[in-house]
């Protein structure tokens, strides 16, 4: 029987619907049977108390169709977002299909957009579909002294692996890491920059509020970091174009318009 006469069968159908979760290379799955089943070379796990979703919606209304996951708090994906939620975005494929069949359909694909811990034992993954991201306003370059660009990426043009310093964590306090590589560097030096790390999940990644001499305050803490691990640190940038001078020596990528006039046409001077 096809994937289509299973649907429609009031005795045969035997549904089963897998959710499968990737980071980067990484993949898991799971399947609300109550086996293992294989699907496309993944094992799809029946894990212990289950998993279920609050069903699938395709409205106008993007808000109304997010998705809500309910599995337990001790499985890989809720895990990842118990303190502070992974640097790489978690897309979220769901299968359906009749067990014992090789028919199939992708019911759903979205991502995970944050985790709620309703008790000790549940995570609920809230999840919105791709469509929903598409309505999202993108981002705007404007007029603005200081520059817009994101540091390293293309439209910046700095090499990262020039301003990337490799080196072992002395100690940390919850708060912020004692780095001794980074005393070489005037204070300031890797604000606004991040650490680096691989973890059993992939590549992670925490942005630096803070340098002073080789202590760094970490965005959100040092949770997933040790004493005595070996991380990377990468230097930060304060966007202003004296700082893109002597700093980077990348002023031809500069983005802002650092002598622009302190004048506005909304403030009412009549030469606009």
């Amino acid at each position: 029987m096809s994937f289509a006469e299973f649907e429609t069968s009031l005795q045969n159908g035997r549904p089963v619907r897998l959710y499968q979760f990737q980071r980067g290379p990484l993949k898991w799955g799971y399947t609300n049977a109550d086996r293992n089943i294989s699907h496309q070379g993944i094992t799809f796990r029946a894990p212990v108390g289950g998993i279920s979703d609050d069903g699938i919606r395709q409205t106008e209304n993007t808000t109304s169709d997010l998705l809500t996951l309910t599995m337990s708090a001790e499985l890989d994906i809720p895990k990842m977002y118990r303190i502070v939620a992974p640097a790489q975005t978690i897309s979220v494929t769901i299968f359906d299909l009749h067990y014992g069949d090789n028919g199939f359909l992708v019911v759903w694909m979205g991502m995970i957009v944050g985790v709620k811990f309703p008790n000790d034992f549940t995570a609920s993954v809230q999840c919105q579909t791709l469509a929903a991201s598409l309505e999202q306003t993108g981002l705007r370059k404007t007029w603005t002294r200081i520059c817009p660009h994101q540091l390293y990426n293309p439209d910046c043009g700095v090499a990262r692996n020039s301003f990337r310093v490799d080196g072992q964590i002395n100690s940390l306090d919850g708060v912020s890491i004692n780095f001794p590589s980074a005393a070489a560097k005037t204070d300031g030096w890797y604000s606004g920059g991040y650490v680096e790390w691989t973890s059993q999940y992939g590549s992670e990644q925490r942005g630096i509020e803070l340098h002073q001499g080789a202590v760094l305050s970490l965005y959100g803490g040092t949770s997933g970091l040790a004493a005595g691990q070996i991380v990377a640190i990468y230097a930060g940038c304060n966007r202003l174009f004296t700082t893109c001078q002597t700093k980077f020596n990348n002023v031809l990528n500069y983005g802002g318009t650092p002598h622009s006039p302190g004048k506005s046409p909304f403030d009412g001077t009549r030469v606009f």
